[in-house]
């Protein structure tokens, strides 16, 4: 994540995106070797990243087809792991990134998904959908979509809003828009910490629909939400 989604995070009173992964990834392999990088501190290098048997990669607050230094890291980062020939899964931020360095496109959403994506259709049977429904809703908040698909992907799924999930033929990349690895109401309570700028975009009785919404999603977890992940950690 950017040090601006770290510094929200810490005042929202949220756990960091990179604490789920972690905690998902230990619950499946208990033995493994977690380390977590904020790319963006100084001290952060890339010399060792070759000792890593996988990559999980973030969401995060960014629009990938600005011009910063932040993006400009980020896709150099990207090229390296590449290099790598390793695992990667991308949630949100992630899939950005990676579908600009191979070549995609990602531009600015007409309309944005708040809090969750419906009727997602799976469209290519992949083992990462393995006992999941074959049109669920997830975890999901963006801005952004893809509107050129990258060089040697397919489409494993899409909605209404959004290429959903897309994987590389050749190689173990998996990248999703939405975020199975994010609780339903840890979203909700980032959107109530940001509730203002929500009550520009709806009435408030609709932000307090969806707040309940998120929370019903989670205590319920009818599309077992974090069941791709567990599949491709599993696959490794």
């Amino acid at each position: 994540m950017d040090q601006l989604a770290d510094q929200e995070h810490i005042k929202a009173k949220c756990p960091t995106q990179s604490s789920f992964f972690k905690s998902i990834i230990l619950s499946q392999k208990p033995n493994s070797s977690v380390d977590i990088y904020s790319t963006y501190l100084k001290e952060f290098s890339n010399s060792n990243l070759s000792e890593y048997d996988a990559f999980f990669w973030t969401g995060g607050l960014g629009n990938i087809y600005e011009k910063n230094e932040f993006n400009s890291s980020q896709l150099k980062l990207a090229e390296n792991l590449l290099n790598l020939n390793k695992p990667i899964w991308g949630s949100c931020w992630g899939l950005q990134v990676l579908v600009t360095v191979f070549g995609g496109k990602i531009i600015k959403s007409n309309k944005p998904e708040f809090g969750f994506s419906s009727n997602i259709k799976i469209l290519n049977k992949h083992y990462i959908f393995e006992n999941k429904l074959d049109c669920f809703t997830a975890p999901g908040h963006h801005y952004d979509v893809i509107e050129k698909m990258p060089i040697g992907f397919n489409v494993l799924a899409e909605n209404n809003f959004s290429i959903q999930a897309i994987s590389s033929i050749d190689s173990n990349i998996v990248c999703t828009q939405y975020h199975p690895e994010l609780p339903y109401d840890f979203i909700g309570k980032l959107m109530f910490y940001w509730k203002n700028n929500y009550l520009n975009l709806m009435t408030k009785k609709k932000f307090d629909n969806l707040i309940k919404q998120l929370n019903d999603l989670e205590n319920k977890d009818t599309f077992l939400r974090k069941l791709e992940l567990i599949n491709w950690i599993n696959s490794l």
